[in-house]
């Protein structure tokens, strides 16, 4: 194992293709790539690119080596990666593509292409460029101002919201991940499950790469908890960043699981029950579990919680998401902007070189969601949180899951969580909270299962909860949809019910 000072992630990945050109970089649909065959692949990439003076380059996420070649060479341009999804509505795509400002779309696989034609756009059948020696192109180390990727997220009206990451927001969170404790190496073996339009996924792709180590990708056509199953089973990964959805999809085949290899687990980008993971630790035996937490405009992750086997942490059964990274600073304030001491909840703040500078050609989301506090750019990530006596955070959910009825204030997570305990854990609740005229005046619970007992739920929760609490009516879904970045969909839930 090399150690490596942490400065720039861009070179850092070159260097492990210069040392580990016969290792596996991508194993993609069973398939080995080695560095060597995907830095010739991004070497022709790169020699297309240096030739068009476009700095923001439309990419089609396919689970392609040419894909990811794409996205490095991209980068190692000097220029801005935007991620368009072949599943995506091409009105959706469309919008980004405007948005952005695109001229040039990379692809690799099937992509309908009349439509963006029509508008001028250049589009480029990657497969088809002739390959070139990666040490034959120079790396344009670009400025740290200069943005990395651009991820669209949904707005609330749904309009794809752009949140631009600079280079020093990439680099810097690159610093503060390396400094977590992590021991690996060019021998790991490392899962990479997100859409490339989700952003854990830059760090399940580029970290890897700077190690000289093996990644394992799931396409989105992929039936995502079966494969991840199974290249944990077949392939014995030592690493995998996961959603807690995911795990919870896995648990009634928990007892026939046993993975020895996977020596870390990451839960990510939703909220993480304790009795899950609990669950899940005798399949794991070897690994340290670590639960990860950013927003996207905090570029990835912002704050670390190493979750213990006794003692975890919790709020409502949601894992703590623990201490900030090495440069990331916290704030709880109450909704008139008051910093909160410890032990009282408020939103939580981070402000840090990871902090984006603002949305894409929008500054009146920007002045919402940025604020100066002493001095220093605040993110607002609304999120409601405590920090405990020991500097902890204790995650207690979002301020859209905080809501009041009949004048009393309700957190979702807590009926959600006293709920699971009826069916011992077993299946995902959520509440879903109805509203008239913009007043919220009832709930309604769903449970992820084909049927429940609906009067002994009810008769439950009542021996549980205060009457303003209780769910005016109770519906089943055999399995909750999921999101892009495999959340639980709750705006689709809603929808269904």
């Amino acid at each position: 194992m090399v150690e490596i000072e942490k400065k720039d992630i861009i070179q850092d990945i070159l260097g492990a293709m210069q040392r580990y050109p016969e290792n596996s970089a991508f194993v993609i649909d069973d398939v080995h790539y080695t560095y060597a065959q995907l830095g010739s692949k991004v070497g022709g990439i790169m020699q297309y690119l240096s030739g068009t003076t476009d700095q923001r380059v439309g990419i089609v996420a396919e689970n392609r080596i040419e894909t990811y070649a794409s996205i490095l060479a991209t980068l190692m341009c000097g220029k801005t990666y935007v991620i368009l999804h072949p599943s995506y509505p091409e009105s959706r795509n469309l919008k980004i593509t405007a948005t952005a400002g695109l001229r040039t779309i990379l692809y690799a696989g099937p992509f309908e292409q009349e439509a963006f034609s029509q508008k001028g756009i250049t589009l480029v059948d990657t497969t088809m460029l002739e390959e070139s020696s990666i040490l034959q192109q120079s790396y344009q180390a670009a400025s740290g101002d200069a943005n990395a990727y651009i991820i669209f997220t949904s707005g609330s009206t749904n309009e794809p919201k752009g949140v631009p990451i600079t280079r020093t927001n990439l680099n810097a969170f690159y610093r503060a991940y390396g400094q977590l404790g992590w021991l690996l190496s060019e021998r790991d073996r490392m899962l990479q499950m997100f859409e490339l339009t989700f952003d854990v996924s830059v760090v399940s792709m580029l970290y890897p790469l700077t190690l000289g180590a093996s990644i394992y990708t799931v396409g989105y056509q992929d039936v995502k908890h079966m494969k991840v199953f199974d290249l944990l089973d077949t392939c014995e990964l030592t690493f995998a960043a996961v959603t807690p959805s995911l795990l919870q999809l896995l648990s009634p085949y928990f007892g026939e699981m046993c993975f020895p290899s996977l020596r870390y687990l990451v839960v990510t980008a939703e909220a993480s029950q304790v009795e899950l993971l609990d669950e899940f630790r005798a399949s794991v035996p070897n690994a340290e579990f670590v639960n990860l937490y950013g927003p996207t405009e905090a570029t990835i992750y912002c704050t670390y919680y190493k979750i213990p086997a006794q003692g975890c942490k919790h709020r409502n059964g949601m894992v703590a998401v623990g201490q900030p990274f090495d440069g990331i600073d916290i704030l709880i304030e109450d909704e008139q902007g008051n910093a909160l001491p410890s032990g009282e909840m408020g939103e939580l703040l981070v402000s840090g070189d990871q902090v984006l500078g603002g949305y894409l050609d929008d500054p009146e989301k920007s002045a919402a969601a940025l604020v100066a506090r002493n001095g220093k750019i605040f993110y607002k990530t609304g999120d409601l949180c405590i920090v405990d006596g020991e500097g902890d955070i204790i995650y207690c959910g979002r301020k859209d899951y905080q809501v009041k009825i009949q004048g009393f204030r309700i957190e979702l997570s807590e009926i959600e969580y006293t709920a699971k305990q009826f069916f011992d854990n077993t299946c995902n609740v959520v509440v879903i909270p109805a509203a008239q005229d913009g007043v919220y005046t009832e709930l309604h619970m769903v449970v992820e299962d084909h049927s429940c007992e609906e009067q002994l739920l009810q008769n439950f929760l009542k021996e549980k909860l205060p009457r303003y609490m209780l769910p005016k009516r109770i519906h089943c879904i055999p399995q909750f949809p999921v999101s892009n970045s495999n959340k639980v969909d709750r705006k689709k839930i809603a929808q269904l019910i």
